[in-house]
């Protein structure tokens, strides 16, 4: 019952007052917090998700007290502000993080969303795979009250690794989003809950190469990131991958960069588009601390050397329990904030190696205090596996280790910031001013806590700075810090630009209008639409699943969307704009005024995981992600508007939604006839396929089963690319592991047991250019022949060029672009100076013929059955005695330009200039150090190559570590033969890197 709870949380925080009332130390903050998001379950519930039970335990949590007990004990409790009031030891902590959780946000102050916004986090975590995330999460989950038990990868019940084959597997396949609140100390007696509390959306993204397409599609609605790294291992491949597309510096990018020249290279792919999200600020934990052969400062230098542009600055030191045959052991059974370290601690530097000992806690250089976790912290509960926290500057021994390496590495901290904050070099060089015989460091003396906290949050929203901390998220070590630092450091929805929108009415428009009237649209005012305090309804779709029997459609469809804007309810009318939709609407040149399908929302479900529970309010506001049912033909990377625009003032206004002008002239109802007409921001671009599959059903009655099951699964995944045929079924996916798991999902989800083929690689032909200078056809090649009675005759000269140059040689492949001279222009009566989109939509027949043929021919090479990659189609003339029968003189032109270029390529076929390239992977083996040779020899013979052999130290390091490139088509089914050349011992991890001469 509700009041033998009561009871029972009375006797614990009895318990806890106890120990308080000696101690008074702030690690009593951790037990009280943890406690406090137990008992504030049902509001929890309320405002950011369900409560997530545990799939692995049957048991539900135990019922929690009501909100209004809630509030009685919050006021029998007043003691634990006057506690966390003493944690800290500098008095104006309070005033700088008010500051810094301010940000430059003050002029929103009044506005009644400003609260909520203000500790709202959509935050994502990402690493290379089995680096650790998905224990992070569970922590972080069993932190924040939302599970009672963190859940374990190799128990095979975490929350966000659902899906059968994750469990098996142990690894994550599908990004999975789950809500929680945090509360973050308190540090004035006048804090509010608001204040004091954070709601965090996090999504659990997968680690491995195969399902990066859940990485680039996660990125588009997150704020901020957290970066976990394996301290063995430091930086590995999948890292250098996920960290591009935090920072959003993909390479694949040539293609609107390109399009403005060509007029004519809208393909499937790039219908959809590159999602231009800005650059998200990031933090770094450095995780598995514990391990053998962890080492802090190995970690940092591999994340300088291979993470561009992420300059981590830690704010953490690792604390070790060295042996040492004194009787001093410190404060490792104590809670005693007053305690002496005792020598047999010692903490790791970034000048020197790690000590050989026991990981055992952490020190805060920001707060300047240690965090000792008890032994066995991870089989304890969370209540008893409390950290210790000793206050350095209260240690007797002003000379022991740990002292003087904090004091150092804060001395450095507050050195890197200044180095990038103007602020804090201000602050820095006055402090050196200051400089006196009493005083041996002037800069630790003259900037506070606060000043540093402020700095660290600005430089982290600048992206100048990636805080870094350490810890073992297995033990249960350093993952509060995070949690604190993901409410103090990361942006909240306030603190980032409004997502870069295009109106559908603009599609004939050069993008240089485009883009003029964007930047005269932020320099009218700061809250546009997208804004979080704008009041129209904006809403981005960035995953599409199915579940049977909860989505409200035939097909069961659940979209998981990001309001950006406004807010959207259950029952509401959205219009449903597709970036794929309007480029086919393009191509085609009418209906430009095409009326976009319209949808009603379902229903609201809560972001728990793979457990799906009905929203209560049914309303999603802006800044947040939910799930959405009902809406039949979404797909991702759809925008979602409501049909009519909302009449809100927007803030700032006094006009209570009545005209009001702005400073160019301009009415607002300008927005709301912009809304009305229609704006959707860019779609998701989707890795190209590597990997091609040829299946077929059993029977044919499972044919048409395996059709709908292919199609649903394309649209939940759009890494995945069916082809079907009347004579086959062919699927192309990221990997070998991305295609196991296509079958596997169909044998369990759907009941279909499929043949398969041998894999087939995705090879491309390109052509060996002598520098930037290009081929040319030898004058007109001309095409002239009858078929069916009909002439056609026609005469094309062109030249193929590089696309881009590259000292790569290994690089991803990217399709050809066709162009026109301006004297092929002449030819269709085309103005020279036509940009690309007039191109599209005003060309005649013809001219559409002639490009639609050079196309077709560049989709199949001379060497096989290959498209041809990275190159340029430019026409230079274009000549026909056919121009006055418009009838025949569309296939003609389709003839010629088709005829021009196979013809050349048949030309550089012979002179040996046509090569085929083959996609490579980048390849790291896990390997005993004994076993290093076979493995190198093994990889020579699928023509690999080594490039760098980490041989780690026996008694440091279990393995050593092997860097290569090697063809896509030697390492299938590689896994089995390493296990075989290593004895079950060996591990190897693959990304795609590119294509390369075969």
């Amino acid at each position: 019952t509700s009041s033998e709870s009561f009871a029972m949380a009375s006797l614990l925080v009895a318990n806890l007052c106890r120990r308080t009332a000696t101690t008074r130390s702030a690690t009593c903050c951790y037990a009280a917090r943890r406690r406090f998001l137990l008992q504030n379950h049902v509001q929890q519930r309320r405002n950011f998700g369900p409560a997530i039970c545990n799939l692995a335990h049957s048991k539900k949590l135990e019922k929690i007290i009501s909100t209004q007990q809630i509030q009685q004990r919050r006021q029998q409790n007043r003691w634990l502000s006057s506690v966390l009031q003493e944690s800290d030891s500098d008095s104006d902590d309070n005033e700088g993080n008010n500051t810094a959780n301010n940000s430059d946000n003050s002029q929103y102050a009044s506005h009644p969303c400003f609260p909520r916004l203000r500790s709202l986090r959509n935050v994502g975590v990402f690493a290379h795979v089995d680096a650790g995330k998905t224990t992070v999460t569970e922590r972080m989950l069993a932190l924040s009250g939302i599970v009672r038990n963190a859940g374990s990868v190799d128990d095979g019940d975490t929350v966000t690794d659902y899906l059968p084959a994750e469990r098996e597997r142990g690894i994550t396949i599908q990004s999975a989003a789950v809500g929680f609140g945090w509360v973050l100390p308190t540090r004035n007696k006048e804090d509010t809950a608001s204040e004091r509390s954070v709601e965090i959306n996090l999504i659990d993204t997968p680690g491995h190469v195969d399902f990066s397409v859940e990485v680039n599609r996660s990125v588009t609605v997150l704020d901020g990131a957290v970066l976990v790294v394996d301290a063995v291992a430091g930086v590995q491949a999948q890292t250098e991958t996920v960290w591009r597309a935090i920072r959003n510096t993909d390479k694949a990018k040539s293609s609107s960069s390109n399009a403005e020249t060509s007029g004519s290279t809208t393909s499937t792919s790039s219908a959809h588009g590159s999602h231009q999200h800005e650059p998200l600020p990031a933090m770094m934990y450095i995780n598995k601390m514990d391990r053998d052969g962890a080492d802090f400062r190995h970690a940092m230098q591999t994340v300088i050397k291979k993470l561009k542009g992420s300059n981590p600055v830690p704010v953490q030191l690792p604390l070790y329990r060295v042996e040492n045959d004194g009787q001093n052991h410190g404060s490792s059974g104590t809670n005693d904030s007053t305690a002496s370290l005792g020598t047999d601690i010692v903490a790791g530097t970034l000048d020197q190696s790690p000590p050989h000992g026991e990981f055992i806690g952490l020190i805060d250089i920001v707060h300047m205090r240690a965090l000792i976790y008890p032994p066995g912290a991870e089989y304890l509960s969370i209540e008893d596996a409390i950290p210790t926290v000793v206050h350095l500057s209260s240690l007797e021994d002003k000379d022991c280790q740990p002292l003087k390496a904090a004091l150092d590495a804060r001395r450095d901290l507050i050195t890197s910031l200044a180095d990038v904050d103007e602020t804090m070099e201000d602050l820095y060089l006055h402090a050196m001013e200051c400089e006196d015989d009493e005083n041996d460091c002037p800069i630790l003396s003259n900037i506070s806590t606060s000043q540093i906290q402020s700095s660290l949050r600005r430089m982290t929203l600048s992206k100048s700075i990636m805080p870094t901390m350490c810890g073992a998220a297995l033990r249960g070590i350093g993952v509060e810090p995070v949690l604190d630092g993901v409410a103090e450091f990361l942006p909240c929805p306030l603190d980032r630009l409004p997502p870069q929108l295009s109106l559908c009415a603009d599609s004939n428009r050069s993008r240089q209008q485009k883009q003029k009237q964007q930047q005269e649209e932020q320099t009218q005012s700061a809250v546009t639409l997208g804004h979080p305090l704008h009041p129209s309804t904006l809403a981005y779709v960035f995953k599409v699943v199915h579940m049977k029997g909860r989505g409200g459609s035939g097909d069961g469809r659940v979209a998981f969307a990001r309001v950006y804007s406004g807010t959207l309810k259950a029952r509401d009318t959205v219009r449903v704009i597709s970036p794929s939709g309007l480029a086919m609407n393009e191509d085609g040149g009418k209906n430009k005024k095409q009326k976009h399908p319209t949808e009603r929302v379902g229903g609201m479900l809560e972001l728990s995981g793979g457990q799906f529970d009905n929203l209560p309010e049914g309303k999603c506001m802006s800044g947040d992600v939910c799930a959405l049912v009902g809406l039949k033909g979404v797909v991702t990377g759809d925008t979602l508007l409501l049909t009519s625009a909302s009449t809100d003032a927007l803030p700032g206004d006094q006009t209570n939604g009545k005209k009001k002008k702005s400073k160019s002239g301009k009415n607002n109802d300008d927005h709301w006839k912009q809304y009305m007409e229609g704006v959707h921001l860019a779609g998701l671009t989707s890795p190209k396929p590597v990997l091609t599959l040829r299946i077929e059903a059993n029977s044919s009655s499972e044919q048409s089963r395996l059709s709908v099951a292919l199609a649903l699964l394309a649209v939940e995944d759009p890494s995945l690319v069916v082809k079907e045929t009347p004579t086959n079924t062919l699927i192309s996916g990221l990997g070998e592991l991305h295609m196991e798991i296509v079958l596997d999902r169909l044998r369990r989800e759907f009941g279909l047991e499929v043949r398969t083929g041998k894999p087939a690689v995705a090879y491309r032909e390109t052509v060996l250019f002598d520098g930037d200078e290009g081929v040319e056809t030898d004058g007109f090649v001309e095409y002239d022949r009858t078929v069916g009675g009909v002439q056609l005759q026609g005469a094309v000269r062109l030249r193929l060029s590089p696309l881009s140059t590259s000292e790569s040689s290994c690089t991803p492949p990217e399709d050809p672009l066709v162009t026109l001279s301006p004297e092929s222009r002449a030819f269709f009566n085309m103005d020279p100076l036509a940009s690309s989109d007039e191109i599209e939509h005003k060309y005649p027949p013809a001219l559409k013929a002639l490009l639609s043929g050079a196309r077709g021919s560049l989709k199949r090479g001379r060497l096989g059955p290959y498209p041809l990659a990275n190159l340029t189609c430019h026409i230079l003339e274009v000549d026909s005695e056919m121009t006055t029968s418009p009838d025949t003189m569309p296939g003609a032109m389709r003839a010629a330009a088709a005829n021009a270029i196979t013809t050349l390529l048949e030309t550089l076929k012979n002179d040996g200039r046509l090569v085929v390239l083959e996609p490579k992977m980048s390849v790291e083996v896990s390997v005993p150090t004994g076993r290093v040779g076979d493995v190198l020899s093994d990889l020579t013979t699928r023509r690999g190559t080594v490039d760098d052999v980490a041989t780690g130290d026996d008694n440091t390091h279990a393995k050593s570590m092997v860097h290569a490139e090697v063809p896509l088509i030697e390492i299938l089914g590689y896994a089995n033969s390493l296990r075989s050349l290593t004895g079950g011992e060996g591990a190897f991890s693959a990304e795609y890197k590119g294509h390369a001469q075969q």
